[in-house]
């Protein structure tokens, strides 16, 4: 504890006026009815003082007060410090398991586990040790403690996670956590110290020396050579009948054993062939006239028998085999070759659309609210009636993305749009300007690369104030307008959809540039069906409450209030997760980190060179502090926690005492009540 104005401490001496007061009490003098007092001599009117102290708890209520006054004017401050400070003479032992998922081979989780009690028996008296487990995140498992007993029965929650290390992340949590500790550090770093691992910089693996302090570092292995492991590397799904899997092998080739590979649609195993042997580690294997359900199918690729490290010698994917969405196509010309190049894009979508064409005159607009998004070809075929009808449909939160065909080289002013058009669409003897500036911020944009290499006949239109360029050319003509209509919006590209006015239907770009439209005019929020363990799966993405988890254990990991709300949830085991939204149900398949599966180590003279830079650092200028140091380094460090504000809360409630007991004893005195 300190007082930063500790001077205020001399209005203690206060406390002595209320024992004072209470020696002191006027004698109270009894008046009695006398005829006259003309024949009395004169006297003096004596006080007698009572030396005898009466009321003690108010005294003492009194007292107090003036005590916690003079405390809460010296404004007194506790340091919180949770962790024990070893000092110079002693040394603090900083045990750091590696958790991650290589961990799982053999024993060498049993391993780390025995080198981690043996330092910690190994411990002098006096010395501190704390726990870590490493793996994609640090977790402290025991603060610094000087009981070995306490570290001891921490070693059982060291288990093998599905995370990776990399131990230049390692490195820079620990000093985080370390920053607050005065002694000599012993960093212990228990682990199979894959290649992997390895940070790119070498300057990342070295511990920051924090306030001149010595530190050691002490690296056990618990592998002595790499061991070899196949797993299975990727899945691929091709026309929707087609499943192939690589499967791979690290430190050893896969003529070893004999090993098959099985696939299994939904849980059902469908078919098994041999895996072929290779020379170079890697092997392509197909299945064909395979049979999916209808929505999301888990498919697993399974390799047997399993090596020494199972659990990437399976492979979870999600396919999602849902039908098309149907897609409104308004056309003057239902054999257009617009229609061929917005079919291909879509078809391909991450979400397959399927586009339905419909001629403009024989169209009936009471249908458009069947359709979340549309598509018209050509706005220059939309005639009065149509164009009022798609104006509403729109407000009332309906998507439209158009384009400026053949038919519109007649027009003044943009149907829907009613903004005017001051030059038509130039003729094909004219050169088409390229792109000169895209609005990368925008979702419809900001995936989507190669529009430097495309050029446009733009008709040169006039945008408003409500209008929203997101595309122009270099003489500053809008190629692609949006406008918020309503709740509704209308993009509008000022070319058309074939190939005639523009060169962007044969580009690469349309395609990711069409799904990235359909995504965003649909206002589907598509979450990532494949990810990584230890990642977060983004449910702030689909735009709305983050719905129920279940993870593969069958666990829902969202309260009934967490599901109102945007979130992302930690995977943190590998298989399917459940996501139900408001869009329905999703899965989502979760595999351990590939790097992890390579079991190859760092080289010996990687590790030696790594002690010798940690224990070069340390010795740079580093001096042992002494305890004066140490003290006001454990001051520093420590969490100011101001207690005089509960010294005020204390003297409120000692006037109300003071005031209730007061009153009390002046009612027996009078005796009034």
């Amino acid at each position: 504890m300190s007082l930063i104005t500790p001077l205020f401490l001399l209005g203690l001496l206060g406390i002595a006026f209320p024992w004072w007061l209470h020696r002191l009490e006027m004698q109270t003098t009894e008046r009695e009815k006398f005829a006259t007092t003309r024949f009395l001599e004169a006297s003096k009117k004596r006080i007698h003082v009572q030396r005898k102290l009466k009321y003690l708890l108010l005294m003492a209520l009194r007292m107090a007060f003036l005590a916690l006054l003079a405390f809460a004017f010296a404004r007194p401050i506790l340091f919180d410090d949770p962790q024990i400070v070893a000092s110079d003479d002693n040394v603090h032992h900083v045990i750091v398991v590696d958790t991650s998922f290589s961990m799982h081979e053999g024993t060498r989780l049993q391993q780390a586990r025995t080198l981690a009690e043996t330092i910690v028996d190994n411990m002098d008296s006096g010395d501190v040790a704390s726990l870590f487990a490493a793996s994609t995140r640090i977790t402290t498992l025991s603060e610094a403690t000087d009981s070995a007993d306490e570290v001891r029965e921490q070693l059982p929650a060291l288990i093998a996670d599905n995370g990776r290390l990399d131990i230049g992340a390692m490195i820079a949590s620990l000093n985080g956590l370390l920053e607050d500790s005065q002694a000599a550090v012993m960093l212990h770093v228990i682990s199979d110290f894959q290649l992997s691992g390895q940070a790119v910089r070498f300057a990342d693996m070295i511990p920051d020396v924090i306030n001149g302090r010595p530190v050691t570092l002490d690296l056990q292995s618990v592998v002595n050579a790499a061991t070899p492991n196949a797993m299975v590397e990727s899945v691929i799904i091709e026309n929707r009948n087609s499943v192939s899997a690589a499967v791979r092998s690290f430190n050893g080739e896969l003529t070893t054993d004999e090993k098959q590979v099985h696939l299994s649609i939904n849980g059902v195993e469908q078919q098994m062939l041999e895996l072929p042997a290779t020379s170079n580690g890697s092997a392509l294997v197909q299945f064909n006239d395979v049979v999916f359900g209808e929505g999301d199918n888990r498919v697993d690729i399974n390799l047997t028998p399993t090596d020494t490290l199972a659990d990437d010698d399976i492979r979870y994917t999600v396919f999602d085999n849902s039908p098309p969405a149907p897609v409104l196509l308004l056309t003057p010309d239902t054999s257009s070759l617009g229609i061929t190049y917005l079919s291909a894009a879509l078809a391909t979508a991450p979400r397959r659309y399927a586009v339905e064409p419909n001629a403009v005159e024989d169209f009936d607009p009471r249908v458009l609210q069947r359709y979340p998004w549309l598509i018209v070809e050509d706005l220059g075929a939309v005639n009065p009636t149509l164009a009022a009808a798609l104006a509403d449909y729109v407000r009332g939160g309906g998507s439209v993305f158009a384009a400026l065909g053949p038919r519109s080289g007649s027009l003044t002013s943009v149907p829907v749009l009613d903004i005017a058009v001051s030059a038509p669409l130039p003729g094909r003897d004219t050169v088409p300007t390229a792109i000169s500036r895209i609005d990368t911020s925008h979702p419809a944009l900001n995936k989507s690369s190669g529009w430097n290499n495309v050029n446009v006949h733009a008709m040169k239109v006039v945008p408003t104030g409500d209008d929203n360029i997101l595309i122009s050319q270099g003489n500053d003509t809008p190629v692609l307008i949006e406008r918020n209509i309503g709740a509704g919006r209308f993009m509008l590209y000022a070319s058309s959809l074939d190939n005639s006015t523009s060169d962007l239907p044969v580009k690469p770009v349309f395609v990711s540039f069409m799904a990235e439209v359909a995504q965003y005019l649909s206002n589907e929020k598509l979450l990532v069906k494949a990810q990584t363990a230890d990642s977060y799966l983004q449910l702030s993405q689909t735009g709305s409450g983050s719905g129920q988890v279940v993870d593969p254990t069958g666990k829902n990991l969202l309260s009934l209030q967490d599901t109102t709300l945007a979130q992302d949830v930690l995977l943190n085991l590998t298989g399917y997760y459940q996501v139900f939204t408001a869009g329905g149900e999703v899965l989502v398949a979760v595999n351990p980190d590939s790097r992890e599966s390579d079991l190859a180590l760092m080289t010996t003279e990687t590790l030696q060179n790594w002690q010798a830079s940690v224990a070069g650092a340390s010795g740079n200028g580093s001096t042992v502090a002494t305890d004066v140091e140490l003290a006001a380094a454990r001051t520093d460090a420590g969490d100011e926690i101001e207690i005089w504000r509960f010294f005020l809360l204390l003297m409120a409630l000692l006037v109300l005492a003071e005031s209730l007991l007061g009153n009390r004893y002046l009612n027996l005195k009078t005796g009034t009540y």
